[in-house]
């Protein structure tokens, strides 16, 4: 392709508006994908990767980009055998949704796992948009500002010896990121291979934001959408999860929907969650052992909350946690506490400190929070207690705060 120079804008400026534009989308909206932003990007790039490349032939396009410009793709299917090299500060922008396929090996053959493609500083402050992969996973680790938005990811494989405890097999993994954010991603899995999502381990101020994770149907076979171990300040808002309820014939198979643990400052908001069973595998949303957590304004499909406090040395405390403005729909009522929203603890040495249960829709459902160990007046410090829920059933613990519950 031959690109005219007087075509050619600054690409620092170019990357500057995209980034901008992503970063000034409100949390919880879902802006549309700007076409003609793609196109025009077309005339105007400098650094462009065209159908029927090599990855050699990629990495050495990316090579010759510097912070600040955007290397474009042109629609096609890009035959995948390793790492996509990256450069901190740089736009990888899709056009016509072109595929990065990893199905296959070099020889032709299927692959039997997940290509991973490892960055740590070299994705820092780089926005990746509009690419769909196949059997791809990114592994972010230590990076500054990484972006993914607008992408596709699907067909990836599990290992023959894979469990549901194995975390690995996340399609987007952040580890000790900085302000990360995975933005309108649409993530799918199927029949066979079942897995996770996305998974953010030890990271800060990450957004994981306006996603599709799964379909309900062929493309929903999730164990979990989203794990969260050991993070600070997370937002997980305005993602749609649809999980195929064919997967509960094996307990290997489930582990929540969304997975919070061992976190600090935690925001689950405006989520729509379905397929997982009302058991203790299952969950729309399991968050156990950290502080100051608010799970506001979800809708639930199938099964509820569950909240957790487990004998860890590190976390042995669940404290300052707000349910509130959900609606939870179950087929019945069920006086455990799988079927609604249900708290419990393993343990006698850990603790639990302001646990709020408030203004949840969930007329088939139960709120269960009644065993020997709870203490009840550290369940009601700082205005915990359950309060004005439209519910099926209440299992409280004598002396927990409860009033205009119905």
């Amino acid at each position: 392709m031959k690109i005219s120079l007087h075509l050619i804008l600054p690409a620092v400026a170019l990357a500057m508006m995209s980034c901008s534009r992503d970063a000034m989308t409100p949390e919880g909206e879902k802006p549309a994908v700007d076409g003609e932003l793609a196109a025009t990007t077309l005339l105007l790039a400098s650094h462009v990767i065209q159908n029927g490349m090599t990855l050699t032939d990629m990495n050495n396009v990316i090579a010759g980009a510097s912070a600040g410009d955007t290397v474009l793709v042109e629609a096609g299917t890009y035959h995948i055998t390793g790492k996509l090299n990256m450069k901190p500060g740089i736009v990888l922008l899709g056009q016509g949704w072109p595929v990065f396929d990893a199905t296959t090996t070099a020889g032709g053959t299927a692959a039997t796992q997940l290509l991973t493609m490892s960055y740590t500083t070299d994705i820092s402050n780089c926005l990746v948009k509009g690419i769909s992969f196949l059997n791809i996973r990114y592994l972010i680790t230590g990076a500054n500002k990484p972006m993914i938005a607008f992408c596709k990811f699907d067909q990836g494989k599990k290992l023959p010896a894979w469990d549901k405890l194995y975390y690995h097999d996340a399609y987007i993994h952040l580890s000790g990121t900085d302000s990360a954010v995975v933005d309108n991603c649409e993530l799918y899995r199927r029949t066979g291979h079942p897995g996770r999502g996305i998974w953010n381990t030890q990271a800060t101020y990450t957004r994981i934001i306006n996603n599709t994770i799964g379909d309900g149907g062929a493309g929903g076979y999730f164990v979990t959408a989203i794990n969260d171990t050991q993070t600070d300040h997370t937002t997980i808002q305005a993602n749609t999860i649809g999980r195929n309820t064919a997967l509960n014939t094996s307990p290997q198979y489930t582990d929540h929907g969304i997975y919070v643990h061992s976190f600090a400052q935690m925001l689950i908001k405006y989520n729509t969650i379905g397929g997982w069973p009302t058991d203790a595998s299952g969950g729309a949303v399991k968050a156990r052992n950290g502080h100051y957590i608010s799970i506001f304004g979800n809708i639930m499909h199938g099964s509820g909350v569950l909240l957790y406090e487990y004998d860890v040395p590190a976390y042995n405390y669940f404290k300052f946690v707000d349910v509130s403005y959900n609606t939870i729909n179950v087929a019945s009522p069920v006086n455990d506490m799988y079927h609604g929203i249900g708290y419990w603890r393993n343990n006698t040495v850990g603790f639990e400190h302001s646990i709020r249960i408030t203004h949840n829709t969930m007329p088939n459902a139960t709120i269960w929070a009644n065993f020997a160990a709870l203490n009840v007046t550290n369940f009601n410090a700082a205005s915990g207690g359950v309060f004005d829920n439209d519910m099926g059933l209440l299992n409280l613990k004598t002396g927990i705060n409860a009033s205009g519950n119905f």
